[in-house]
């Protein structure tokens, strides 16, 4: 079975200092289709650190980047790359998903109204998630010069 974590996602240390996302994208794009690259910041300061993640379309592709660009030479920095290990989920024991359900939510219909039996006993709806929003790149490609 299929490890349910790793879909291309790609960990990259050893950036040079003055390296952006733009240019972190453009180095893993020769593999396949870049979803997104970004480099991790100091959350008090907004500094880059020396250190990001590329996601790649596909696990193969990522795989392929793994290969080519680890140990790889930019700019005088020989970059790490490897597979994104985070942190598996972990899954809520059976009795506890009793405990972290919201209360119901009960109406009284109030005396004397009509149609008025009882109480009422309903749950929210949950909120739909939001999709990821990417922009994909459109780009011309080259034309080999007809013989």
């Amino acid at each position: 079975m299929r490890a349910q974590h790793f879909r291309g996602n790609v960990f990259v240390a050893n950036l040079p200092p003055e390296f952006s996302d733009e240019q972190l994208a453009e180095a893993f794009d020769q593999f396949g289709i870049v979803l997104s690259a970004t480099i991790a910041r100091d959350p008090a300061s907004g500094k880059r650190l020396r250190y990001g993640f590329v996601d790649i379309a596909t696990e193969r592709a990522a795989k392929l980047a793994i290969d080519g660009m680890n140990g790889k030479d930019v700019d005088g920095y020989n970059l790490e790359v490897r597979v994104s290990e985070r942190p598996a989920k972990k899954r809520p024991q059976p009795g506890a998903l009793a405990r972290s359900r919201p209360p119901r939510l009960t109406i009284n219909a109030r005396d004397g109204e009509e149609g008025a039996e009882g109480t009422v006993s309903f749950r929210p709806r949950p909120q739909p998630r939001r999709q990821p929003s990417f922009q994909v790149e459109r780009r011309t490609l080259p034309r080999r010069p007809m013989t």
